[in-house]
């Protein structure tokens, strides 16, 4: 957080959001482009190496950018217009004629475990670019906080478990505990198996307790909704954002209503404001209604009447009055860096690329057995909003958000629909198990329902991305 700290909204429209736009673009293009090459790459490498010839990998869809031919089989090497996929095409007999003497190296004349292999090779790649993602920032070190409780909500099942604010959680089931969420995939899945965890807490004054965190009504629905703390009813601990003013804009409702630099605001209507947040939500929730602020500056207080303007977020109006304040830093103590030597690097890599795919498939479950609701699907928009946030906020965190999608787009591409890598794998079983291949006509309607299956699944994404950007 840089010095002039927290600004009250005064900022977040035109030239705010133009960036956060820009940066969302920019995230989302280098996000893509990795990973179709890192999978399309799978296919065209173990390709190559079974004998196969490659005609063309491409980077994209339509009409190409940029073409280049290399290499003895004059491979052609493509960056297409539409950047939303990928594809290597390999010498097939089904796809056109092939001279008699390289038949033989065609991909339709390979033996069954060849074809497998290649198809495999997609998202196995996926999932190797993930783990050395993972590695390279567990070796890097992952920023974060203190694993110090600030608040406990109430009726949640921390506060049935007996956790209380300030104390400090050091193992989840015997597992070492060093940063505020560096559990949150094994907490994730333990939710999921509607387990009890344990958990080891020192308190405030110096005395060790071991607690039982009860995860059983824990329901899958509402994980998919909401972040695992507040699921839990648990939030880290943050420093106090006084409600001191550092900023004041001019020709604002603050700077009309006579809000100076160095105002100590201490109530509101008649609230005691304590914090800032408690200044934020008041505001938000009143635009263009007249608010009754009391505020002190050198030890005199004051009386104003600030009417916060209406500005639309989505669906929605909310307050803004054009002020803000100082965020405090971090106290050090309060900040850690979780980081591993080379192969305990490599074995939390491990264990998260195999957590967050199992997760992955098991929400997939649920969802098609309707205990999850289809509207925590998330289309390209929301993924270049969060590739947006990542890029600003660092490499690491964009490492992590390009480990992440990587998976995901792995374990999409194993489902057994037509058209996809798993339902090619699938008509391959069908085949060994007739003992030969499979009809085209057959296939021909396999892939009609695939590409009808993944365009209802592409609207349905966007229509959840067009309802959460809508309020």
């Amino acid at each position: 957080m840089r010095a002039p700290g927290h600004r009250w909204a005064s900022r977040e429209g035109g030239r705010g959001v133009l960036t956060q736009i820009g940066y969302s673009l920019l995230g989302f293009v280098l996000a893509i482009g990795i990973l179709i090459v890192v999978h399309e790459f799978g296919h065209y490498i173990v390709a190559r190496s079974l004998g196969v010839k490659v005609l063309r990998f491409s980077v994209g869809f339509g009409k190409p950018l940029i073409l280049r031919r290399a290499g003895a089989d004059a491979t052609e090497y493509v960056l297409a217009a539409v950047p939303l996929g990928g594809y290597v095409k390999m010498l097939d007999e089904n796809e056109g004629d092939v001279p008699v003497a390289e038949r033989h190296r065609a991909f339709n004349r390979q033996t069954l475990w060849k074809r497998t292999a290649i198809v495999l090779a997609g998202p196995g790649f996926n999932f190797l670019f993930a783990i050395l993602a993972y590695w390279v920032v567990f070796m890097t070190g992952v920023p974060g906080l203190k694993p110090i409780i600030g608040k406990v909500a109430a009726h949640s099942p921390a506060q049935a478990a007996g956790l209380r604010a300030g104390d400090l959680i050091t193992r989840i089931n015997g597992r070492r505990v060093q940063s505020l969420g560096q559990d949150r995939l094994y907490l994730f899945q333990k939710a999921l198996e509607h387990a009890k965890v344990r958990v080891q807490v020192l308190t405030k004054g110096g005395h060790e307790r071991v607690l039982t965190l009860d995860l059983r009504h824990v329901h899958a629905r509402a994980l998919s909704k909401g972040h695992l703390g507040q699921v839990l009813g648990i939030s880290g601990w943050q420093p106090p954002l006084v409600p001191r003013i550092a900023e004041v804009f001019a020709h604002t409702p603050a700077a009309r209503g006579g809000l100076r630099v160095g105002d100590l605001i201490t109530r509101i209507g008649k609230q005691t404001i304590t914090n800032w947040t408690q200044v934020a939500r008041i505001v938000r929730a009143h635009p263009l209604q007249p608010l009754h602020f009391d505020v002190r500056h050198h030890g005199r207080t004051r009386q104003l009447i600030i009417t916060p303007k209406a500005v639309k977020v989505g669906a929605r109006r909310i307050g803004q009055i054009g002020a803000g304040i100082r965020v405090p830093a971090l106290p050090p103590n309060l900040r850690v860096v979780v980081r591993f030597g080379p192969l305990a690097a490599l074995g939390a890599a491990l264990k998260d690329t195999w957590l967050m795919s199992r997760l992955t498939v098991e929400m997939l479950g649920k969802m098609l057995m309707l205990e999850v609701s289809p509207k925590s699907i998330s289309g390209p928009i929301t993924i270049a909003q969060y590739a947006g946030y990542s890029v600003q906020v660092g490499f690491t965190s964009f490492l992590m958000f390009l480990g992440v999608v990587s998976i995901s787009l792995g374990v999409l591409n194993l489902m057994p629909v037509p058209i996809l890598d798993g339902g090619h794998v699938f008509f391959y079983l069908l085949e060994w198990v007739k003992g030969g291949p499979i009809s085209e006509q057959a296939i021909g309607w396999g892939q009609r329902v695939g590409v009808t299956l993944l365009l209802g699944l592409m609207m349905l994404a966007f229509y959840n991305d067009i309802t959460r950007i809508l309020g």
